[in-house]
């Protein structure tokens, strides 16, 4: 977990193009001979990263879309919920940012749960039919750039309502219900303090304080 926590802050800031196996270690503070017993490559790191985010945030969301039956309230509030979480946790941002489309298929919370929840709403009309092929992508492509705007530069406090209220207009869903979908407030969700988010949040908070 030491390894997975100093990866997802190298990852954050240095992105996948280079290699980050000797700032994972030296961050962590193993050997390379302890490194090499868990992993192999970039790659071995990033879905190790992308299960472990996956699993913390998915947990906090399902606790609360867990019960909601109408698939498009399950959509919108899936992901405001994911939206808001990364704004809570800059790590996070900053890493589902810097590693961009790379996360998308390796264990990332979007294909977690929403193709059932989409596949659903298509087939009770709720959704329109005729985006069936391109609606996961119309949802991925909104949360992949929202949290880069978010990691990057200042966003409005209803920056998620908004960014959900155009997916699911992306999606046949009428403006006035796109906004009754949206409207209602979110519990704030708190990781857990034994968490990746946690964890990285703090490692990130230590690394940026200034030493004395």
């Amino acid at each position: 977990m030491r390894l997975i926590e100093s990866a997802m802050i190298v990852f954050a800031q240095r992105g996948t193009g280079v290699s980050v196996i000797p700032e994972v270690i030296a961050a962590a503070g193993v050997s390379q001979g302890s490194f090499y017993n868990y992993f192999r490559t970039n790659d071995d790191l990033l879905v190790a990263v992308s299960e472990a985010l996956s699993h913390d945030m998915v947990q906090m969301i399902e606790s609360v879309v867990g019960e909601i039956e109408d698939p498009a309230l399950r959509v919108a509030t899936g992901i405001r919920l994911y939206l808001h979480l990364a704004r809570s946790y800059p790590v996070v941002a900053q890493f589902l940012s810097s590693t961009g489309l790379s996360v998308v298929g390796k264990k990332s919370a979007v294909y977690e749960y929403l193709p059932s929840d989409i596949k659903e709403g298509l087939k009770t009309g709720t959704f329109d039919e005729t985006l069936a092929d391109v609606a996961l992508d119309l949802v991925t492509g909104a949360g992949v750039i929202a949290v880069h705007r978010m990691a990057t530069g200042r966003t409005t406090k209803d920056y998620p309502e908004q960014i959900v209220r155009g997916v699911l207009r992306s999606l046949g869903v009428s403006a006035s219900r796109a906004n009754k979908l949206t409207s209602s407030s979110l519990p704030k969700l708190v990781a857990s303090p034994e968490s990746l988010l946690e964890k990285a949040q703090e490692k990130l908070a230590a690394k940026a304080e200034p030493s004395s």
